[in-house]
């Protein structure tokens, strides 16, 4: 379909790919924000007291020690401040361990297929229903929590169906929009978003847990993201082709770059996806590999920082809230400027693609796993575990322009099917 061009309306402030690339990290943002502000808000939402003491009155009646030789701090700040997270609800710890990860069932689940339909149909739709159902879902969680555990299940498992779909539908648009020269920079700009919006979230969720209530979490952080959805519709479109308020010297540059023809018609090609050449394809594997094993790390750290700092280190709601924040914001900012890096080596021919993606993955693998390593031998030294944990999830950031960007080099027509596939990390 023809779209004629109304002006560079874009191209005069920012060009549309930027545009592009902007919003899909706070897509991104929002979709990992809602995700994560359960692991801080139920740090307020659960009677921790209470937990503990049926904990030691089920080892009492079966005659074992209290003392179970875990690692016990002492917590920080006077007692009220160790008392204020004592929330209405009593959830063992294998309900809460339910509750975290039930988000990863629906998140299993609808990755392939949201990769196929943004492929075949519009990734713009995928991404704003990915966005939509979070919201919904966090907003309708607390009255879940009110009304049963089992009901907050239901709510994490939609959000994790949306969640799912988030890498998909963004390879998908990046494939079309991100010029050779710029998918570094643009991937990482985009997936970035992941870190920065786990940052914003848990500081929001401590502040707001603490202040006004665990319930404001998800009501506060739930609408204002509503804004983010009237934008993505209004701004973004599935391809330069499709962009009406692009300038015409970007399109042309976008899609001879990606050798394509500047006649302002979209070239849907609907090939089947090789499955066999895939599956057999060395590097393929490769990628699938150095995913899976990052993801194990990534999403240990994203659920599991926040309980770490409060039940290991005895950090207070607000210490809680910034040292688990801490570490994803250095991640946004070291991707940002190794994604620059790199892509400004690639344009002087100083190193090749793959060599860029390998510098990027190494970082995002062999620092983390030397820093949790080192982690288990400092104790209760509060100021090397921040340390630690801060320079381990800081390298992780190599991810966006190492194996992420991978599958885009690599076969750009079938990227929404080929990141889903790392789901076995899961």
């Amino acid at each position: 379909m023809d779209v004629p061009a109304k002006g560079n309306v874009l191209g005069r402030i920012v060009p549309a790919r930027y545009i592009l690339g902007i919003l899909g990290s706070i897509g991104m943002a929002i979709v990992y924000g809602l995700k994560v502000n359960l692991s801080v808000a139920m740090v307020g939402m659960l009677n921790h007291t209470a937990i503990k003491n049926a904990v030691h009155n089920v080892k009492d009646e079966d005659n074992l020690t209290v003392s179970t030789g875990e690692l016990e701090c002492e917590p920080t700040g006077n007692a009220t401040s160790a008392k204020e997270a004592d929330g209405p609800f009593f959830w063992s710890s294998e309900v809460q361990g339910i509750i975290l990860s039930c988000y990863f069932w629906g998140y299993f689940v609808s990755q392939i297929p949201g990769g196929r339909i943004a492929e075949l149909f519009s990734a713009k739709w995928v991404m704003f229903f990915s966005v939509t159902i979070n919201v919904v879902c966090t907003l309708l969680t607390p009255v879940m929590a009110e009304a049963h555990y089992a009901a907050v299940v239901v709510v994490r498992v939609g959000e994790g169906i949306g969640g799912g779909v988030t890498f998909p539908a963004m390879h998908v648009l990046l494939s079309k929009w991100a010029p050779p020269s710029e998918r570094g920079v643009l991937a990482a700009l985009v997936y970035a978003g992941t870190s920065l919006g786990t940052v914003i979230s848990m500081l929001m969720a401590g502040v707001l847990t603490s202040t006004l209530g665990w319930e404001s979490v998800f009501y506060v952080m739930g609408g204002l993201s509503c804004v983010w959805c009237v934008l993505w519709v209004w701004l973004v479109q599935d391809s330069p082709q499709a962009q009406p308020l692009i300038s015409v010297e970007e399109r042309e540059m976008i899609v001879k770059a990606l050798g394509g023809k500047a006649d302002g018609h979209e070239h849907k090609q609907q090939m089947p996806v090789p499955w066999k050449a895939v599956f057999t394809s060395g590097p393929f594997l490769a990628i699938l590999v150095a995913h899976a094993c990052s993801n194990w790390g990534w999403y240990m750290l994203l659920i599991e920082l926040p309980f770490y700092m409060k039940q290991v280190l005895k950090f207070n709601m607000t210490e809680n809230a910034v040292t688990t924040a801490l570490p994803f914001l250095s991640l946004w900012i070291f991707s940002i400027g190794l994604s620059r890096g790199l892509d400004w080596l690639r344009s002087k021919g100083k190193i090749t693609t793959t060599t860029a993606r390998k510098i990027g993955t190494l970082f995002a693998s062999v620092v983390p796993a030397t820093c949790l390593l080192a982690l288990c031998y400092v104790g209760c030294a509060r100021g090397a575990a921040v340390a630690l944990t801060t320079l381990g999830v800081t390298a992780i950031g190599g991810m966006f322009c190492g194996f992420l960007s991978n599958h885009i080099d690599i076969a750009p027509h079938f990227a929404g099917n080929l990141s889903p596939l790392y789901c076995i990390s899961l």
